[in-house]
């Protein structure tokens, strides 16, 4: 696992069955070469956590080589801002991964000193205190509360393409003719003859008229689809942190005796 830690920050998180489990709210890392080695992942309300070695990242997300269920039936793990030793073997029991020998932090702390030699392990054992401090003095630390912003990723709703038939009206002129009969008679004069006898006969003719055909053809027109766009917004996120404050508050009585002191506070 190259990829950064921050990187993996929102990223969303599919089982080897495809179903997407949830994004990388946290990146914890190997406290022996720094590298990520587990993430959170965010489902819901709830937290689980898939090991990163034998996760692989591509361009929609992390994907975990096992599946949904085994992944959200994993143990419930309280790691905060550090996973200890502890933590992360019992996450790599229960995903099947090797787990390294833990050596004895005794033992570590005897071979360094052991090698350090017997200047720096009496180094070691004065709690490597600064040059000029006086043995047994006492140290007060100051604290404070860092924010760190990261990032998931959530579903604000859906958007889907309905297809419907509508009904429409139309007309279309049309130029149309049809046939008529009429009547013509034209006198005969007495200078022409018209032989033949007198008899019953029929003529016919046939009448013709234009009608409209309608003939329907599906034409395609347009081609719709939905696609996602990502639009880039600046936000503030606001919270509290705390912050320890040290200040000097001297003894008003011891003060009021000591020329020139105004009981004044140093504060740091």
């Amino acid at each position: 696992m190259t990829t950064q830690a921050e990187d993996l920050l929102g990223a969303r998180v599919t089982g080897a069955d495809g179903k997407v489990v949830g994004t990388v709210e946290q990146v914890f890392r190997d406290d022996v070469d720094g590298t990520p080695a587990w993430a959170r992942v965010r489902a819901g309300k709830s937290g689980r956590f898939v090991p990163l070695g034998s996760s692989q990242v591509t361009a929609d997300g992390l994907n975990v080589p096992f599946d949904s269920q085994k992944i959200m039936s994993g143990p419930e793990i309280d790691a905060g801002q550090h996973m200890s030793a502890s933590q992360a073997e019992e996450l790599s029991r229960y995903y099947g991964l090797t787990v390294p020998t833990q050596q004895p932090r005794g033992k570590l702390a005897e071979d360094s000193g052991e090698a350090a030699g017997p200047q720096q392990g009496t180094q070691a054992q004065a709690g490597q205190m600064p040059a000029g401090d006086q043995a047994g003095s006492d140290w007060m630390v100051r604290q404070e509360e860092q924010i760190q912003v990261g990032k998931e990723m959530l579903e604000t709703g859906r958007v889907r393409l309905h297809k419907y038939v509508d009904v429409e009206s139309i007309e279309q002129p049309v130029h149309l003719y049809r046939e008529e009969f009429d009547i013509e008679r034209i006198p005969i004069s007495g200078d022409e003859r018209v032989s033949g006898n007198i008899s019953e006969g029929v003529q016919e003719i046939v009448l013709h008229e234009e009608r409209a055909v309608l003939r329907k053809e599906l034409v395609p027109v347009e081609r719709v689809r939905l696609r996602t766009r990502q639009v880039q917004q600046d936000t503030t996120v606001r919270d509290e942190i705390r912050r320890e404050r040290i200040e000097v508050e001297p003894d008003q009585q011891f003060a009021s005796n000591r020329p020139g002191d105004v009981g004044g506070k140093g504060r740091r």
